[in-house]
């Protein structure tokens, strides 16, 4: 059986214990973990994150994303996760006026038998189709830029779906819901304000 890939998010940095002043030596500043901002619209997490850029300014890194899971004993397994993230202008285009695209990443479970591809379903009618993009600990991960199509159809449905194959030729079919992702995307159009 196949290795089970967890992707988890936390917004809470651990909480230390300060030693007393007396006793503490002089220590350098360290950075703070990244406080991770979430929204939950229906089945969707809009979430952000504070990232420092190559200038020094401080930019809002976020995403929409849902984990699909499944129950493995008493414990839940995560099997699926989408996230949908603005990509990267191009810092060759002065222009202003850019808008990014959309970026859909999926990251599933390893023992995949990579050549079949990841398709993604709307109410039962295939959307589209990805190839894998590589594999690591975490899982095989997906990606593909979004056209206007895909976005319209999983926005104006209510049930998805995707598609994979294992090693052993297995077809494994895996719901998720779409309700909250048009609510979710327009929040990731404008960035979180800082808390």
């Amino acid at each position: 059986m196949g290795t089970i890939a967890i992707f988890c998010a936390t917004g809470t940095a651990c909480a230390q214990q300060a030693p007393s002043a007396a006793a503490a030596p002089p220590q350098p500043q360290q950075a703070s973990e990244p406080q991770v901002r979430s929204v939950q619209y229906q089945d969707w997490f809009y979430r952000c994150v504070d990232m420092k850029a190559a200038d020094g300014t401080i930019v809002p890194n976020c995403e929409v994303a849902q984990v699909a899971q499944v129950k493995q004993g008493d414990t839940d397994v995560n099997v699926l996760t989408l996230a949908i993230a603005p990509t990267a202008l191009d810092p060759v285009k002065k222009d202003k006026k850019q808008a990014p695209d959309l970026l859909l990443t999926a990251l599933v479970p390893l023992n995949i038998f990579l050549p079949s591809g990841f398709l993604i379903e709307a109410d039962g009618s295939s959307i589209t189709e990805i190839s894998y993009r590589n594999c690591n600990e975490a899982g095989c991960w997906a990606q593909q830029k979004l056209d206007a199509k895909v976005v319209g159809a999983l926005q104006k449905g209510t049930s998805g779906g995707a598609r994979l194959r294992l090693m052993n030729g297995q077809n494994i079919n895996i719901k998720f819901s779409l309700k909250g992702l048009t609510d979710a995307l327009i929040a990731l159009q404008k960035p979180m304000i800082s808390q």
